[in-house]
């Protein structure tokens, strides 16, 4: 017999087979009762069944790996819990990245300062514009270590401030902190109802004005503190050229952050009565620095 030949009867018997029909009973092993007969079963259905059968089995398992906790059982898939912890990372690491770009923001700002080299108004517009906005969230006490940081520099210029306003005896004398040239645009619209008073350490004046009176930057600067005290009410501290700080107390709300830059005439709060310093009047205490020494503002304004 050739080689043809054997191939042909081989593939005789698998056609023969292929239309061959089967029986597949079930039946009781005792009695031989049947109990469950599938009839007219060939090889190609018996193929196309375990085909679907596979078919079948893979989608029920695909899904259950992608719809229930069994994928946690699956190496290579995170728990829930990790998978939390990603996203609560990946968040932290978005806001980390805004306060970074905020506090090199800063740290030019206050760089341009010190050189003396006060910025044009259109380009504090313009970066006013292109100020990263920190979300609201990041102020929770691991994230507020971290914007402390931030502002050192400025701490460590209110640090000064308070040890020369802590007695009136550590405050030198007005005349060691006089400024040659200086022109001053009023912080707010009123009438002076307290005057600058060293010996009882009443280091600036205060201005009684309307309520919701808009109070404005004596001077180009920058913003080096903006917060709320429970004595001194929402605050708010200016840098400005020539080792100058104005400071502002007492208003209803804040309009700029750590780090803006203004320009004189600038709004920078509002008008109010918060703190337990002085009453609930509504006025404006406003306080100008020179060196670290206190001077008069009266000297270089003039309030109408």
């Amino acid at each position: 017999m050739s080689k043809f030949q054997k191939i042909k009867k081989i593939w005789n018997v698998i056609v023969s087979e292929w239309k061959t029909h089967y029986r597949l009973v079930f039946s009781n092993e005792q009695t031989h009762e049947q109990r469950f007969v599938v009839k007219q079963l060939t090889i190609q259905k018996m193929v196309v069944i375990s085909v679907l059968a596979a078919f079948v089995i893979i989608a029920l398992t695909a899904v259950i790996i992608a719809l229930t906790p069994l994928r946690m059982y699956i190496p290579g898939y995170t728990t829930q819990k990790d998978y939390k912890l990603y996203k609560q990372t990946a968040a932290r690491i978005d806001s980390m990245e805004k306060v970074i770009e905020y506090n090199q923001k800063y740290i030019d700002n206050f760089t341009t300062m010190l050189a003396e080299q006060v910025p044009t108004s259109e380009e504090m517009d313009q970066d006013a514009e292109t100020m990263p906005v920190v979300h609201t969230t990041i102020r929770d006490k691991k994230r507020m270590a971290e914007a402390e940081d931030m502002v050192e520099e400025s701490e460590m210029i209110l640090a000064r401030v308070n040890d020369n306003s802590s007695s009136s005896s550590n405050v030198p004398n007005i005349e060691q902190a006089k400024i040659t040239s200086i022109s001053l645009y009023p912080p707010a619209m009123g009438s002076v109802v307290r005057l600058f008073d060293l010996p009882s350490n009443h280091f600036g004046i205060d201005i009684s004005s309307a309520k919701n009176t808009v109070v404005t930057s004596v001077a180009n600067g920058v913003v080096i503190a903006s917060n709320y005290d429970a004595t001194d009410g929402y605050s708010i501290i200016v840098q400005h050229p020539g080792n100058m700080i104005s400071i502002y107390k007492r208003n209803s709300k804040l309009l700029k952050k750590v780090g803006s830059r203004v320009s004189a005439g600038t709004p920078i709060a509002v008008v109010g009565n918060t703190g337990s310093k002085e009453g609930k009047t509504v006025h404006l205490h406003f306080e100008l620095w020179y060196n670290g020494f206190p001077i008069n503002p009266l000297d270089y304004l003039v309030i109408e």
